[in-house]
């Protein structure tokens, strides 16, 4: 099997994952994905999702394809582009694991280990970035911020930690 890649830039090789996983293919994809994968060094892999059935063979394939790279030192991170395919990796409370993101930029940004609300959009940008968003009450892209719900084994942790409101004691 040959998967479509290309660089980004001269840090990021993209490979595309176009096909459903199955019982069939997925040793190939496998195989696929690891010899790609840079021997070592500072360039990152992003695996884009350009299918929006995303099946546990394939969140088999990209997690033993992360623990290689983990090994290897090689950054990571996923592009689900389809919402049923970052349902299911949320489902799978593998957002974190996997550093999905919803675009290439964004796939760039969680490689170096910025938060999921670091690919904020252009407006987000203007009015001084994620820190900023925060403090003015402004959700970012991912939903977080004040009056989110965090969800997920890593709900504690999701979230910037926000000040409890006071309430004035009864006598």
């Amino acid at each position: 099997m040959v998967l479509l890649s290309y660089h980004l830039d001269d840090a990021h090789l993209v490979v595309e994952l176009s096909d459903a996983v199955d019982l069939d293919n997925e040793a190939a994809i496998e195989r696929e994905l690891l010899r790609l994968m840079p021997c070592c060094g500072p360039s990152t892999l992003i695996v884009d999702i350009v299918t929006p059935l995303l099946t546990a063979r394939a969140l088999g394939v990209l997690l033993r394809v992360r623990a290689d790279a983990e090994q290897r030192g090689v950054p990571m991170a996923v592009v689900a582009r389809f919402e049923t395919a970052r349902e299911v990796l949320n489902a799978a409370a593998l957002n974190r694991i996997l550093r999905v993101a919803h675009t290439l930029a964004g796939a760039e940004l969680r490689s170096r280990g910025c938060p999921p609300g670091a690919e904020a959009s252009e407006e987000g940008s203007r009015t001084g970035g994620l820190r900023e968003r925060l403090r003015r009450g402004i959700r970012t892209a991912d939903g977080s911020g004040p009056g989110a719900r965090a969800v997920g084994p890593y709900a504690a942790t999701s979230l910037p930690r926000l000040p409890l409101p006071r309430f004035p004691r009864e006598r």
